[in-house]
């Protein structure tokens, strides 16, 4: 593979097909621009069905609009994309003769990977001279996302599906994931703090500072005080455990915040020798679990940190 080879996003042979989920929080112009390929969550808003993703609209007013429906205290669900959905989603490029690398959203957070697993099973029966990938990304929102954009380049570079795949598995936890959030009554719907954590909580101003382990699943890091020092401590964990900034791009993710996301993104530019940032609406499927003012910056590290144990930690 030649890594000095000039990469031409829109004129690649493409000997595979790379394909992910709405999750991964890439928006109609980096799908376009790195060519992959995008299934879509159903999430509802007090019963109504929309998908998570839909590259005929405004992402940014969709997504204002689904946080403002969080505050209102709107009833917000998301359901899994199942076999059959994916079997539809697979088959087109099986049929035009290519294999598929499908990377999902963590195990850890969504039982979708395990459809994934049945329909490819099942299509490359069906397509026996045919291969279909499928990866557990241990991750979500950008963490996903810049993974998969790393994909579209290897691909570019020459990678064969195998060399392409093989990277993902043996890189994927140095990818960090760190956030805080805006409302803890969040964490408490997901189950991750008790009533009494987060009503105190919120009364104190405690921020929760939050990552990805290795199982792909949210744990609790620390706990600071007001929100202002819970997104400077995000910039400076960056700092710490960003390597080889100069060819990386950030991604950071946020559920209606812009401001406090312009701030960090303003500081690490100014602070790091960052290949490029990227700054978008936390993607709406994982962004309902969180909630609005959360604030996610996603970065390779070394590693992923050490667990912790969620109770090890009081919110209060």
């Amino acid at each position: 593979m030649n890594n000095n080879k000039i990469i031409e996003f829109g004129t690649q042979n493409m000997a595979y097909e790379i394909m992910t989920d709405s999750s991964s929080n890439l928006t109609r112009d980096l799908l376009d621009k790195y060519r992959i390929k995008m299934i879509s969550y159903i999430s509802s808003i007090d019963g109504k069905e929309f998908p998570c993703f839909d590259p005929s609209r405004d992402e940014a007013d969709a997504a204002h609009k689904f946080y403002d429906a969080l505050r209102e205290g709107s009833d917000v669900h998301t359901t899994l994309i199942n076999a059959s959905r994916f079997a539809d989603f697979f088959t087109p490029s099986l049929r035009e003769g290519k294999d598929i690398i499908y990377v999902c959203m963590s195990g850890g957070l969504s039982g979708t990977v395990q459809a994934a697993r049945i329909a490819a099973e099942d299509l490359m029966e069906e397509y026996p001279e045919r291969k279909i990938v499928v990866i557990d990304s241990l991750s979500a929102s950008l963490g996903e996302g810049l993974m998969v954009i790393k994909l579209s380049r290897l691909r570019a570079m020459g990678a064969t599906l195998e060399e392409a795949a093989r990277y993902y598995e043996r890189k994927k936890l140095m990818m960090n994931h760190i956030f805080t959030v805006g409302d803890l009554k969040y964490l408490k719907k997901g189950g991750r703090i008790t009533a009494a954590e987060a009503l105190i909580g919120n009364l104190l101003s405690i921020k929760p500072i939050l990552k990805a382990n290795d199982e792909g699943k949210i744990v609790v890091h620390d706990k600071v005080r007001s929100r202002r020092r819970a997104l400077d401590y995000l910039v400076d964990m960056t700092k710490a455990r960003i390597v080889k900034p100069s060819s990386q791009i950030l991604g950071i993710a946020h559920c209606d915040a812009p401001v406090e996301a312009d701030y960090i993104a303003t500081r690490l530019k100014k602070e790091l020798p960052l290949q490029d940032v990227i700054v978008r609406y936390y993607d709406l499927c994982t962004g309902s679990h969180v909630g609005p003012g959360t604030i996610a910056l996603f970065f390779m590290g070394e590693n992923r940190m050490e667990a912790v144990n969620p109770s090890d930690i009081k919110l209060a």
